[in-house]
């Protein structure tokens, strides 16, 4: 169907200087603690985003004089390809246009008509635009507390399913507990942390925090031995109870040398048959121990439109998301697209360790 100039005329001929002028207006988003935007590229596959260096080494390592093991290569045939693009469609039905001839026609200030436009204009490119970072989001998250990333048909319902996609994150950095921390009366969170932290530095690996969900911290916050350790270097005296808040175990955590806790609490909205429903990407029972900085890159490629536009339609760019209008006609329709190729690459992979909490070694 061909796609034709928006409904909103000279409004939507300056899309990029209303993205700039509302900038604050958009939904904050979390990776951009851990990650910066790479340099954007014309294409965008694994190999680029993954490294080719560590997808190379994930051959097996036998002795000269055995003979090459056989094995399946599906895991690695699946980095091999170009990263999917990231797009979504926001579409103005003919109700929906027929308010907006309702507004060009109501008696009222120019300004107050024009501020009504632009509210219903920005509605949709502040989806269009926030979209994209969110499914960002879900990545980074994962990845960081899976060691992978998982396209799979419940964070992705009406798109492609390519299932686990692993960052080939080292397996000896992936830990279990001595006692899961949900039993608090035999659980050892403490000793959990000062084991990961010994192992760690015997590889000259030193981390600034632990990211864990709320619900995680809470277990470690019931745990004996947490009170215990708390109740000892607060010095409370015998028989009182110690109210073992984030900032108290962080303090304890800072002068012993340990990583403090950061809490990761990301609910993002996934849309199926127009009903949203809440996910959450970071996996519940891990807590990720991480390095101080940056953790990686989100490699980008330009969108083919950003190359070769489109005649008639109009564009805008937010933090490397394309946004579009246009209309089409059988059905009449005007929509806001957006597309991002996107994937990240966590550069500090080798120096991030997962402790899986609810799993007993």
């Amino acid at each position: 169907m061909e796609k034709i100039q928006s409904v909103f005329g000279k409004y939507a001929e300056r899309l990029q200087v209303l993205v700039d002028a509302s900038l604050q207006k958009f939904e904050p988003v979390w990776f951009k603690k851990y990650f910066d935007w790479s340099t954007p590229t014309s294409t965008l596959t694994y190999v680029s985003a993954i490294g080719r260096n560590r997808i190379e080494a994930a051959a097996s390592v036998v002795d000269r004089k055995s003979p090459a093991p056989t094995r399946s290569r599906q895991g690695l045939e699946k980095l091999s390809g170009t990263v999917p693009a990231i797009k979504e469609s926001f579409r103005m039905n003919e109700e929906d246009y027929r308010n907006f001839q309702s507004v060009q026609q109501m008696n009222v200030s120019d300004q107050t008509k024009r501020d009504m436009l632009m509210k219903l204009l920005f509605d949709d490119v502040k989806k269009a635009g926030d979209a994209p970072l969110k499914r960002v989001d879900i990545m980074c998250l994962q990845a960081l507390s899976l060691g992978k990333v998982q396209i799979n048909v419940t964070n992705n319902p009406d798109g492609i399913i390519t299932n686990d996609i692993d960052l080939l994150m080292p397996s000896d950095n992936f830990k279990k507990v001595a006692v899961i921390w949900s039993t608090p009366t035999t659980s050892t969170p403490i000793t959990d942390i000062k084991t990961i932290v010994i192992a760690a530095n015997a590889k000259g690996i030193k981390f600034e925090k632990m990211l864990m969900t709320l619900e995680t911290f809470w277990k470690l916050q019931l745990s004996a031995e947490t009170v215990k350790q708390l109740s000892g270097f607060f010095r409370v005296a015998q028989g009182q109870a110690i109210a073992s808040t984030l900032e108290q175990i962080n303090q304890y955590l800072n002068a012993n040398f340990f990583p403090i806790i950061e809490i990761v609490n990301e609910q993002i909205g996934i849309e199926k048959d127009g009903l949203i429903t809440t996910f959450n990407p970071w996996n519940a029972n891990s807590v990720s121990f991480i390095p101080s900085g940056k953790l990686g890159l989100i490699h980008n490629a330009f969108a083919i439109e950003q190359m070769e536009p489109v005649a008639g339609l109009n564009y805008a760019t937010y933090e490397n998301v394309l946004i579009k209008k246009y209309r089409q006609h059988n059905p009449w329709g005007e929509f806001t697209d957006c597309e991002l190729n996107a994937f990240p690459g966590v550069e500090a992979i080798d120096r991030i360790y997962i402790l899986d909490v609810e799993t007993a070694a």
